[in-house]
């Protein structure tokens, strides 16, 4: 697969057909909700799962939610949680766990993780392009931590929000969005920031 490019497919199918250990990183916020995938919601998830593991050479990190915390963890024990927290805000969920998982011993995350908890408001109305949309500075926060993953992998795009924090952060991406017209949201959105790329370190 190319660097610093996305393509519009199903995520299974074409993690499936990359190598192992082909990015150094795995981030992104997979569907939440029973309805938003087609069959059982653990089999999905634990297929994603596995392919991510697979893919990363160094680590996977997940931003699921709360609702879910426990089979999580129980089916697929994480080497650290750290939470986003959302502060007061009109949701009765005001935080999100973020698992994370570390691939090899060689790599380790316990190294690079300087919080365990990382305040960051959402976004609401017009500033969202995308029902699920998650701040960029957050993505940015929690990407520039994991020294030495340049090449991370989003394989639920969405509107474009990790690329969009690899751009800001120096890191390549490598996104995949099935949703066309998210994912020509996506396609805008990364267009934007590379000709306004405001390098973060």
């Amino acid at each position: 697969m190319n660097l610093n490019t996305i393509y519009c497919a199903d995520c299974l199918d074409l993690m499936a057909e990359m190598e192992d250990d082909s990015v150094d990183l795995v981030f992104t916020s997979p569907p939440f909700k029973d309805e938003d995938v087609t069959g059982d919601y653990w089999e999905f998830y634990n297929e994603f799962l596995q392919q991510t593991l697979r893919v990363a050479s160094k680590a996977v990190c997940v931003i699921h939610s709360a609702t879910k915390l426990n089979h999580l963890i129980i089916d697929n024990p994480p080497k650290r949680v750290i939470i986003w927290g959302k502060g007061f805000v009109k949701y009765s969920w005001r935080w999100n766990p973020i698992l994370v998982y570390q691939i090899s011993d060689d790599y380790k995350v316990n190294k690079f993780i300087w919080s365990d908890c990382f305040g960051v408001s959402p976004l609401y109305g017009s500033d969202k392009c995308h029902v699920y949309q998650d701040p960029a500075k957050l993505y940015e926060t929690i990407i520039k931590m994991f020294k030495g993953c340049d090449t991370v992998l989003d394989p639920f795009l969405g509107s474009g929000t990790t690329a969009v924090a690899c751009i800001n952060t120096g890191r390549n991406f490598i996104g995949i969005e099935k949703d066309e017209d998210y994912f020509v949201i996506a396609q805008k959105r990364i267009k934007e920031a590379q000709g306004q790329a405001r390098l973060i370190v």
